[in-house]
């Protein structure tokens, strides 16, 4: 079709590994990326792991670009550059090859973390926060605090690294914006802006400021069980997402450019729907009426009938209010072909990587599409009565794939959802 855009090029870190293909492996093993948390002290913390990427995997990326990492401490920076060199070696292009100014970059993440050592140290019981003495020292702040890290920093690093000096953009639509990230990227060629984009996600909450956010929510399992077995989407004994961390991006370029250099295309980007629940900060609405027009959208745009599409990868929390508000959404979408839809969860494997998740799970959709397998929702043992669709218990399902959907949605109620079809 003629507004498709092709997927040339694709990099991930997650804690399944720090490559595409490993990554993609373990997913379809069923494997769980989800550990104890090894990178700070959890023992004032009730959380039993978190989908962690480990120091190994950390130390193979300092290796792999030296002098990008060089002092770098800024975990999501590392995660995105290294996703972001992944994709274009996956894409078969160097910097330099694509035209400067027609190559964008577009990147989803998380607001910046302030550093509780960041107030304590320029703060005294009688004064308060020193202000004047906090700008004579700034160089003194935290590594992998918002002020040396402000959202828009893995952005303009990824553009200084390929050389794409096109048009830029870093969205902050918690859950929703790696998903949204793409889906711009998409637009941007499709309006002729540009011929190739790197668009994707990267974030990293694992951090103890991070954590207690999450907690203080309501949103993260507190269950006192073994790390693998915490994050259970759509099971009657879900008791909350389980944080992870990591990157996923792609290379987005127009059919005449990817066609023009040869390019391998592992699928085609076809439809992308927004839409805002307009309902509650912290909670869906439940009867998942922004999911439904998210879903629609993205596939009016994508000029498919619900009965073409053949699987979803759900957002699928492991919370008690997602997984049966996206149930419910699925189902007045999907109509009579829901029954015959299959659908999984990455989130049971990597954990919830917010502002980064839409990256890796729309690249685990388009490898389903492209190879024709989707991986299982881990940890689903007592279907929930009311999430009643079919998940994929027990193990990889090899099965065509002809077109899928990612659904992100997030915090606020912001909702994201991407078309995915074969490139033949």
């Amino acid at each position: 079709m003629p507004n498709d855009v092709c997927i040339t090029g694709m990099g991930m870190v997650t804690s399944l590994g720090a490559d595409l293909e490993t990554s993609w492996e373990r997913a379809l093993a069923g494997e769980s990326g989800v550990r104890p948390i090894a990178s700070f002290e959890t023992k004032t913390l009730p959380i039993a792991g978190a989908g962690e990427v480990p120091e190994e995997e950390m130390s193979a990326l300092r290796e792999r670009l030296p002098e990008e990492f060089a002092g770098e401490e800024e975990r999501r920076i590392l995660f995105a550059l290294d996703a972001a060199q992944s994709a274009l070696v996956d894409a078969g292009l160097t910097p330099g090859d694509a035209e400067p100014s027609r190559s964008g970059v577009v990147m989803g993440t998380g607001l910046s973390t302030y550093r509780l050592e960041d107030v304590a140290a320029w703060s005294g019981r009688e004064e308060g926060f020193d202000a004047a003495r906090f700008a004579r020292e700034i160089d003194r702040v935290h590594p992998e605090g918002y002020f040396r890290n402000p959202p828009e920093r893995a952005t303009s690093l990824i553009s200084k690294m390929s050389r794409f000096a096109g048009p830029m953009a870093t969205l902050t639509s918690a859950c929703a914006a790696a998903a949204q990230a793409i889906g711009t990227g998409m637009r941007m060629i499709r309006r002729g802006e540009a011929d190739a984009v790197l668009c994707g996600g990267a974030d990293s909450m694992i951090h103890p400021v991070g954590m207690a956010i999450f907690l203080l929510l309501g949103a993260a399992t507190t269950a006192d069980a073994p790390p693998e077995t915490l994050c259970r989407p759509f099971d009657r004994r879900r008791s909350g997402l389980v944080v992870g961390e990591g990157a996923g991006v792609l290379l987005l370029e127009s059919a005449e450019h990817a066609e023009k250099r040869g390019a391998r295309i592992h699928a085609r980007l076809c439809g992308y729907g927004t839409s805002m629940d307009a309902y509650q900060v912290t909670a869906p609405d439940p009867s998942g009426r922004g999911a439904v027009r998210s879903m629609r959208e993205a596939l009016r745009d994508a000029g498919l009938a619900p009965s073409e599409v053949a699987y979803v990868n759900a957002h699928g929390t492991g919370t008690k209010l997602n997984d049966t508000a996206e149930t419910k959404a699925i189902k007045e979408v999907f109509g009579d072909s829901a029954e015959d839809l299959t659908v999984s969860s990455s989130k049971s494997l990597i954990g919830h990587l917010i502002g980064a998740c839409g990256g890796p799970e729309l690249i685990f959709t388009a490898l389903s599409v492209s190879r024709d397998v989707v991986h299982p929702t881990r940890n689903l043992e007592n279907p929930d009565p009311k999430c009643d669709l079919n998940y994929v218990p027990e193990g990889a399902r090899k099965m065509a794939v002809p077109a899928a959907i990612s659904n992100s949605f997030g915090f606020g109620g912001q909702n994201a959802t991407l078309v995915v079809r074969k490139a033949a």
